[in-house]
């Protein structure tokens, strides 16, 4: 009888371990907090969800109202999209609620697609808990990063649609560098693309744009950003090794060469884009006419790193959604080799 007592009160043990455990795994995975070890099944469901985020873009016909902040400034948004349609269409809002004049911002919810985030080992994916925004529900996906080197992501996307909801940037110490979230929305079901007829462009690898620097530095980065505008593309390149007279001796752990965009009339590189499966960084290489008396420039816009440097007569222009010390990792094991 005490036997059979004691086998009992064990059962009950381990099932209130159990039961706490998971009760425990799903409050951290809501508070978005480091936990490493995650079950196989919520990590598939969650990249499984990412995939759906990033076509939906592309293929539902939705209009809505955003609010996005990035480091100290705060934006409201109108989104319009038709189904089938590349790029939406975005107005910026002034505080009253009118638009601001007739101007189109450069914001587009492509931006938060990841279209290699299944193939990376530098984070870890996980299911959170379920939140409403905007009058929809939506799952929580956790992407943590397994080091220093990139930035915690946290997203809400609708189950029903794949349609992005909300989406937090965090640093280490969980400070917001950058978020967006959805005030209205509304999304016609109906008129969402067939999945036969889905986009190229919703698995096409995005480049990131050059992003404008400090004012007191236009000046001086004023001729290469006027050689981004106007450059007329040779074709692109995703072989590792086709750097021209550049190499990357060591890059940071999970960041590979992605693209490669040579400079137009020339065999020299203008751009080289790396990517860890979930953030990327683009360094802009100017002709060296142009790299004369420049010093070393760092700037900060949110998540948003900027460094700037002159490196073998080049000026080196290193572009990234990643902390800075990622950016100085990459610039050392950057090397000009002379053919």
């Amino acid at each position: 009888m005490l036997q059979l007592q004691l086998l009992f009160l064990r059962l009950g043990l381990s099932l209130i371990r159990m039961i706490t455990k998971h009760k425990l795994k799903l409050v951290i995975a809501s508070l978005g907090l480091p936990f490493f070890w995650v079950q196989p099944s919520w990590a598939a469901d969650a990249l499984e969800l990412l995939d759906r985020m990033q076509s939906a873009v592309y293929d539902l016909d939705y209009t809505g109202q955003l609010v996005y902040s990035k480091g100290d400034e705060l934006s409201t948004y109108r989104i319009t999209h038709q189904a089938g349609q590349e790029q939406e269409s975005v107005v910026r809002l002034n505080q009253g609620g009118g638009e601001n004049g007739s101007q189109v911002e450069s914001f587009s919810l492509s931006k938060f697609g990841n279209p290699h985030a299944s193939g990376t080992n530098a984070y870890s994916f996980d299911l959170g808990g379920v939140a409403r925004v905007a009058e929809h529900d939506c799952q929580i996906v956790v992407v943590r990063p397994k080091d220093k080197m990139r930035y915690l992501q946290r997203y809400c996307i609708d189950p029903k649609t794949g349609m992005l909801l909300k989406y937090s940037l965090m640093d280490r110490e969980q400070k917001v560098l950058e978020q967006l979230m959805f005030t209205q929305l509304s999304i016609d079901i109906q008129a969402a693309m067939p999945a036969s007829d889905t986009l190229n462009a919703s698995s096409t690898e995005l480049t990131p744009l050059p992003v404008a620097a400090v004012a007191t530095d236009r000046a001086r980065l004023g001729k290469q950003a006027q050689a981004e505008v106007n450059l007329t593309e040779k074709p692109i390149s995703t072989d590792p090794n086709n750097l021209g007279n550049w190499r990357f001796e060591a890059l940071p752990a999970g960041f590979r060469v992605v693209k490669v965009i040579p400079q137009a009339n020339s065999n020299d590189v203008h751009q080289i884009v790396l990517s860890d499966g979930m953030a990327s960084v683009s360094v802009f290489i100017a002709p060296a006419n142009a790299a004369q008396n420049i010093d070393q420039l760092s700037y900060a816009d949110g998540a948003t790193h900027i460094m700037g440097l002159e490196l073998a007569g080049h000026l080196i222009t290193f572009v990234g959604e990643v902390p800075e010390s990622t950016l100085q990792t990459i610039q050392k094991g950057l090397r000009y080799v002379a053919q």
